[in-house]
């Protein structure tokens, strides 16, 4: 079979795409948007199809953010999308699921082009993708396909030999008011700081988890002491917690809002799995760059705090 150039992969893009918005439903595996395999103007073209059909599409991803993309409002709202890691299952070519028909293809790093039009071999790659689906978690995007989250990439890092994962906000507080987006470390400092002012306290912790947020230019911080559960491990984990405005430890305020009340359920059935289940080290466990909690929609991680 002759090697396709990229002109001609880019052309039989465009048709299967705008074939398969009379489909019922469209499942991806994304490699990415539609915008960097055709022009923009070829994409949003093929987005009024979908938008005049109403169709229902189905996006598995292995990036979790996503900046604006469309125009079309009504494409974005037919839009559900799930984060899947690439360690559970790594995209690299782009897989468009329709009807009788698999679409296989990419532009980079060298062009290629496969369409199978069998209804068993789409039945097939369907069951696939349900099964990948229900592994991921869902993105919420805004009208024009960005992604929407309420937290920042959780950040790990040592408090002397004890694991220590922050997670910093990422809501109407603007957690840059209070911190340099480009100082990298300055997050991880601050925590420092405030566990060293309270050494004490922390002192003997398997872990700590820290959410870190902010009102205007004055930091805060609710920072919860992690310790195994020696009685019942089915119980989970016994936790302990503080909160600071700057480096001062507060006492006329709750305790956690309903955000970091969901990062800290998160974290706690992440650790049950890694540590009580899989029986890994609170280290192991603690380095995010590795394991991932698994978040509702709207609260998925999507981007470092450091740029």
């Amino acid at each position: 079979m002759s090697k396709l150039t990229v002109e001609e992969v880019i052309s039989r893009i465009v048709d299967v795409n705008a074939r398969s918005a009379r489909a019922t439903e469209i499942n991806i595996f994304e490699l990415e948007t539609l915008n960097e395999l055709v022009s923009k103007d070829a994409a949003e073209q093929i987005r009024k199809e979908f938008a005049k059909f109403d169709t229902p599409i189905k996006q598995i991803a292995n990036f979790r953010k996503f900046t604006s993309w469309t125009a079309n409002a009504k494409v974005a709202q037919n839009l559900a999308v799930k984060f899947v890691p690439p360690e559970t299952y790594k995209i690299t070519n782009e897989i468009l699921i329709f009807d009788e028909t698999v679409a296989v293809y990419r532009v980079k790093p060298d062009p290629f082009y496969l369409e199978v039009t069998d209804l068993a071999y789409a039945d097939s790659m369907r069951n696939l993708f349900r099964n990948v689906w229900d592994l991921g978690d869902s993105l919420l995007m805004a009208s024009d396909g960005s992604t929407q989250t309420k937290q920042y990439l959780p950040i790990s890092c040592r408090y002397k030999n004890t694991p220590v994962v922050i997670y910093p906000a990422k809501d109407d507080g603007l957690l840059e008011k209070a911190f340099s987006r480009h100082k990298h470390g300055d997050l991880e400092k601050y925590v420092d700081t405030i566990i060293g002012n309270d050494a004490e306290f922390y002192e003997g912790a398997d872990m700590i988890l820290a959410y870190l947020w902010n009102q205007d230019e004055t930091p805060y911080c609710d920072i919860w002491k992690i310790d195994r559960n020696d009685i019942s491990d089915d119980s989970g984990f016994l936790y302990d917690v503080r909160v600071y405005k700057n480096h001062t430890r507060v006492m006329d305020m709750g305790v956690a809002s309903g955000n970091s009340s969901i990062v800290l359920t998160a974290e706690e059935l992440l650790m049950r799995e890694l540590v009580v289940a899989g029986g890994l080290s609170f280290t192991e466990a603690a380095d995010r760059s590795k394991y991932q909690a698994r978040f509702p929609i709207g609260f998925v991680p999507a981007e470092n705090f450091y740029v």
